[in-house]
């Protein structure tokens, strides 16, 4: 058993090695940064995750805004009824 668990041992120890050969292109140039810059690194990424989620819900609004006056339009302007209404079979 022991013979068994250290061949599997190996083999994901040479697994793990590949796995970071192939995405430590992300790794060298934040290892170079000095550690008392951790914490502002990851204040700036919640800001920017903050930020993109602010621009995601303001398209959502405007596409919906722009949906409303689209409604309005058709109803009170032009006469138009546009409803939804269950497939009739």
């Amino acid at each position: 058993m022991d013979i068994f668990v250290g061949q599997v041992w190996r083999d994901f120890g040479d697994y793990w090695a590949a796995v970071r050969r192939i995405v430590g292109f992300a790794a060298p140039p934040f290892s170079a940064l000095p550690s008392w810059m951790a914490p502002g690194l990851a204040l700036g990424a919640l800001l920017a995750l903050a930020l993109a989620a602010g621009v995601a819900l303001l398209s959502l609004g405007a596409l919906l805004t722009a949906l409303l006056v689209a409604h309005l339009l058709l109803d009170r302007v032009f006469g138009i009824s546009v409803a939804l209404a269950p497939l009739q079979r």
